[in-house]
């Protein structure tokens, strides 16, 4: 890996091309980035503050950081319990949220209060690298009920020690309730009306927050004439977390997606100008987006999909692996 060296930071390694596949650590003056795509053990770093960092750096990559070398090769044979620690810290931090939740693609959801948990363990190991002073603690203060099960009970019991030696009271473990829902892929037909455009589009995963809709279900819109008008519909595939409002943008208008219909879809309709059949192809995009959560941008990224599929496949090889964290290996079976 290489070392470049500014007026004010140390770069190692090349930083993953985009935020959907960075899982990340902010550690004391320097943040650790490893690319999930890329499967790599040996994360990159943006090293702000030397001489913070020196105390851990050595745990991550050696000497050859600190000692001013230009290139850095990590054997993979030696002690790197700290740095494994450290991945699988922010593997959890990426899957709380970027996992691609989706009855569609067949990845399940994970369970919130498992993540959670593994996530305050997993944060007590490294705890002297991070810059906050207080992230066990808040690690441990966010763990809520998880259900009781054989395969949970070693991570049940370092949770209860680590809550002991940081003298934090834990909810009493409880088997949660599953919430149900139903998802379709596919659209419906309105008895009224006659759709004359339609089309469907993929749902940046920056502008809504995990969870929230199907990570792989496209959205749907249609333009209808009925009785004389013209409406803008919009459907979407929801995702295990419910609650967030959600709105979608065609052109100059924007659609609330504040109804359900029949196959479980979020949808909305709005009034249109005549005028919007005359748009060029290149202008009929649709954009989904949580207005408390993001602003849709102006252009579309054209490579969504693609990237999105890369996800999504990664999300469903970890389901079940043994080389996967425990949250994502027991993901639907809450």
């Amino acid at each position: 890996m290489r070392v470049e060296r500014t007026d004010t930071e140390v770069r190692v390694g090349p930083w993953p091309p985009h935020a959907e596949r960075t899982a990340l650590l902010e550690a004391r003056g320097a943040v650790l980035a490893w690319d999930v795509l890329a499967d790599d053990p040996v994360p990159s770093a943006r090293i702000h503050d030397l001489d913070r960092a020196a105390d851990w750096l050595w745990e991550v990559y050696g000497t050859a950081v600190t000692d001013g070398a230009t290139e850095v090769t990590v054997a993979a044979e030696g002690d790197w319990r700290v740095r494994d620690a450290a991945r699988v810290v922010a593997h959890l931090r990426w899957a709380e949220a970027w996992w691609p939740a989706s009855p569609t693609a067949g990845v399940p959801a994970l369970d919130t209060a498992l993540l959670r948990a593994e996530l305050a363990v997993a944060t007590g190991s490294v705890e002297h690298l991070l810059d906050d002073e207080d992230a066990v603690e808040r690690a441990l203060a966010a763990v809520g009920p998880f259900t009781a099960d054989p395969a949970v009970d070693a991570l049940a019991a370092r949770l209860v020690a680590l809550a002991e030696d940081y003298g934090v009271v834990l909810t009493e473990a409880a088997v949660p309730s599953r919430s149900s829902f139903a998802l379709a892929a596919g659209g419906g037909e309105r008895a009224d009306g006659v759709t004359v455009l339609s089309g469907a589009e993929v749902v940046d995963w920056a502008l809504v927050p995990q969870g929230v809709v199907d990570a792989a279900a496209d959205a749907r819109w249609s333009v209808v004439r009925r009785r004389g008008s013209t409406f803008l519909e919009v459907a979407v595939s929801p995702g295990p977390r419910r609650g967030t409002r959600l709105a979608a943008r065609f052109g100059q208008v924007d659609v609330a997606l504040d109804d359900t219909d029949g196959l479980g879809r979020l949808t909305g309709s709005a009034p249109v100008p005549p005028t919007v059949l005359l748009l060029p192809p290149a202008q009929r995009v649709l954009t989904v987006y949580a207005p408390d959560f993001a602003s849709p941008a102006a252009d579309p990224d054209p490579d969504a999909r693609t990237r999105r599929a890369a996800i999504v496949a990664y999300a469903r090889s970890r389901v079940g692996s043994p080389t996967a964290t425990l949250t994502e290996r027991r993901a639907g079976r809450r």
